[in-house]
């Protein structure tokens, strides 16, 4: 039995260099997901009390972090990478940058109550790539899934930057890295025309677990003296529709939670596809700048932010 063992140890050995191999490839410099390395940064040199945005890619395409800042006169850092992180890996990656006195305002994708909570293979990017290693696994979280389709796209960006290193041609990058402004607001795509997409189906069945341990994550803060705030996606409207049941919930459940501090409404977020960019959670300019007011206007009706210095 041991030799049986052995032997398939030695047979292994290859598949474990090569996986090895293609995990620690790096990335491109300008890959849209490294910019959370950016925004760790950001967020060391943004002194407190501040406001911290925490979300996918709904605040990443959809927040004017300067216009908040004006209005409210608080420094603001907007988070938003990517939803298929997963929302515990992110309020775990941002939290050694919080402090006692800030506002950590969460506005969450729908999906992650329902089967995004651990995130997707573009979470093995935030570990592997962006050397967040201590985000594989928590009592929080468990592995993200997709480990499959990370590979096979680390390796098909492996084939393409040698492709173009020896064709010196240079393909633009839809999302990227430079994309993101200094308060980490992605300012690329603005005044691009729209691109078609596809209403989103329902976000899927409500999961519990993920809820109690969201709601794990907001007792840890508010035990560090850090204010939570909960404000709501962007949604284009028929995608809206079609996950109607779950958000209703989701907003009685988030307003059931004592200190969860929820400020808006979903329905407010509700938006026409002329609004947004090439995605159900993706504005365009006018968008952008309809959910900012709206956001500014929910925040100063809150009566919740403290007093800035």
């Amino acid at each position: 039995m041991k030799k049986f063992f052995t032997k398939v140890f030695i047979l292994l050995i290859p598949l474990i260099v090569v996986i090895g191999i293609i995990v620690f490839l790096p990335l491109p410099e300008n890959s849209y997901d490294l910019a959370i390395i950016d925004k760790h940064r950001i967020l060391v040199n943004t002194k407190s009390p501040k406001i911290v945005l925490a979300g996918g890619s709904n605040l990443a395409f959809g927040i004017d972090s300067a216009e908040i800042k004006n209005k409210l006169d608080f420094p603001v850092v907007n988070t938003g990478v990517h939803a298929g992180f997963g929302l515990g890996r992110i309020l775990d990656d941002i939290s050694r940058f919080l402090h006692t006195g800030d506002v950590l305002l969460i506005i969450p994708e729908y999906s992650y109550f329902t089967n995004l909570w651990n995130g997707d293979n573009v979470a093995y990017e935030l570990i592997f790539d962006a050397r967040q290693y201590r985000l594989l696994w928590s009592p929080y979280y468990k592995l993200p899934s997709g480990f499959s389709q990370y590979l096979s796209r680390k390796h098909d960006i492996f084939k393409q930057t040698v492709r173009q290193s020896i064709t010196q041609n240079e393909n633009p990058l839809v999302y990227s890295r430079d994309g993101f402004n200094e308060y980490g607001d992605y300012v690329k795509h603005l005044g691009m025309k729209n691109r078609p997409f596809d209403s989103f189906e329902s976000a899927g069945t409500f999961n519990r677990t993920y809820l109690n341990s969201f709601f794990r994550f907001i007792d840890d803060f508010t035990k560090r003296g850090i204010t939570v705030m909960l404000s709501y996606p962007c949604f284009e409207e028929q995608s809206f529709s079609n996950s109607a049941a779950l958000i209703q919930e989701l907003d009685m459940l988030f307003r059931a939670k004592e200190n969860l501090l929820v400020v808006s409404t979903p329905e407010a977020y509700c938006y026409p596809a002329e609004y947004f960019y090439d995605s159900a959670y993706h504005l365009n300019r006018e968008g952008r700048a309809v959910r900012t007011g709206q956001l500014i206007k929910d925040l100063q009706e809150s009566g919740l932010l403290p007093q800035s210095p």
